[in-house]
């Protein structure tokens, strides 16, 4: 078989080059910005300044804000569920609020740095004329780099591997890794004791990405045939969140409200885990219960009409699919945050869920890869984001004997409902584009490429 079946040489050459490139072109920094009197400063980084400053930030946030409306306005709902019209009237309101959050950011940032040259008497801003005509330059700039990366997540879908928002987030975490890696030869060459906390962090990156692909840490198919809920039936949102939650006592404390004196915690000790723990679990289950409702997973199971379980009702089925992945959750999110605990002890700066980011974004270039090297061209038929359907369509696409590919699938599931940016789009040759959408008709969908839908960005072979 030819190497080139799928374009995956050049596909591969489109999403390294991206990742590349993305965070040197984040160090470019805004017009007339001048970092020579701050630039020897240990905190400082020259991303932070930049053209991308905000990253996709206003995206991110806009898409989640969106996806809450869909769920309040009546008339949106069918919109989060559908297929790629429905969604693109959703990324259309998408887009003119992160334009809008984009504007309101810079807007801020640019106060902000006006302020703190006048305070700091640090020059920061040349121009030799008057600053009206480069701070307006300096605003559409900021604005700009964020719909420019918007482009980029674009392009990536069309011509790239793997889901161009994902593969955007870990391009601009990446050189934080790359920093820490450094920080850790220097850790061994100077014969520290290391190699216990990353091993753990291997360990834990490895297992959290392997839940992430649908797959059990038996090695066993979740049910190739059946509907299931994600492992990461929360997502790893309370690691973080389970640890903010604990320290917002501690905040308080230090702001000099002592009237919380009495709940802040010390960092670092036993107590300060143990309620970071209670609390990862708390987190968990809300999540997971906010993420996988049972009888709206329920309803939409029976509609699958899934005949491999005729006979069990779907209560029955989704009672303990929660059961299962509520344990999973708890436990991969309470051993990602000990091996947060243990590198701490080490003195080894990590940030165990960025690792999991970069190595499930990478999981799913791979796979997407591999795939279109062994079906050749592909199309989207679906965007799934609802991961509880995932497992149920794929199995009707194996029992119609129709190559299927959920692109996004690790990275999604990490975040599950907080990241709409990024479905799980399901490919499949373009040879059974036409039986793929009766599949679907079959499973409940609306069929895609029907009146007068529009092509997906990720449609190009």
């Amino acid at each position: 078989m030819s190497p080139k079946r799928g374009g995956v040489w050049a596909r591969l050459a489109v999403t390294l080059g991206a990742a590349l490139g993305v965070p040197l072109l984040a160090r470019i920094p805004l017009p007339g910005f001048d970092d020579s009197a701050i630039r020897h400063l240990d905190s400082y980084d020259p991303t932070m300044m930049g053209i991308f400053s905000f990253g996709l930030n206003p995206f991110v946030s806009g898409a989640l804000f969106i996806e809450v409306m869909a769920l309040l306005v009546p008339h949106w709902r069918v919109w989060r569920v559908g297929g790629y019209p429905e969604r693109d009237r959703l990324w259309a309101r998408v887009r003119v609020f992160a334009l809008a959050l984009a504007a309101l950011q810079a807007f801020f940032l640019l106060l902000w740095m006006t302020h703190s040259e006048a305070t700091y008497k640090v020059h920061i801003i040349s121009w030799s004329g008057h600053r009206t005509p480069l701070l307006v330059i300096q605003h559409l700039s900021l604005v700009a780099g964020v719909f420019l990366l918007y482009w980029f997540t674009r392009l990536l879908d069309w011509w790239g591997a793997g889901n161009g928002f994902a593969v955007l987030a870990a391009a601009l975490i990446a050189p934080s890794t790359v920093d820490f890696v450094s920080l850790v030869k220097k850790r061994l060459d100077a014969g520290d004791r290391v190699l216990l906390p990353l091993l753990a962090a291997a360990v834990a990156v490895a297992a959290a990405t392997r839940l992430a692909g649908g797959r059990a840490l038996s090695g066993q198919p979740a049910g190739a045939r059946g509907n299931g809920l994600p492992a990461f039936s929360s997502g790893v949102h309370p690691v973080n969140l389970g640890h903010s939650l604990v320290m917002f006592p501690y905040w308080l404390t230090t702001m000099g409200l002592t009237a919380v004196a009495p709940l802040a915690l010390a960092h670092g000790t036993w107590p300060f885990r143990a309620a970071e723990a209670a609390l990862i679990a708390a987190t968990c289950a809300l999540l997971a219960w906010l993420f996988n409702r049972p009888r709206v997973v329920a309803e939409v199971w029976d509609r699958a009409r899934d005949p491999a379980q005729e006979g069990e009702p779907a209560n029955e089925r989704v009672r303990g699919a929660f059961a299962r992945s509520l344990a999973q959750s708890i436990g991969i999110c309470w051993g990602l945050a000990a091996v947060d605990w243990l590198c701490a002890d080490a003195g080894v700066p990590i940030q165990i869920v960025n690792l999991v980011i970069l190595s499930c974004v990478a999981m799913d270039v791979v796979s997407e890869l591999r795939f279109r090297h062994r079906h050749g061209a592909l199309v989207p038929v679906w965007p799934v984001h609802r991961l509880y359907q995932l497992q149920g369509l794929l199995g009707a696409f194996d029992a119609a004997s129709i190559p299927a590919f959920p692109r996004g699938r690790h990275y999604r599931t990490l975040w599950n409902y907080m990241a709409p940016f990024v479905p799980v789009d399901i490919l499949v040759p373009t040879e059974h584009a036409a039986r793929a959408s009766e599949v679907l008709r079959q499973a409940g969908l609306p069929p895609p490429g029907s009146g007068d839908e529009p092509s997906p960005p990720s449609a190009s072979g």
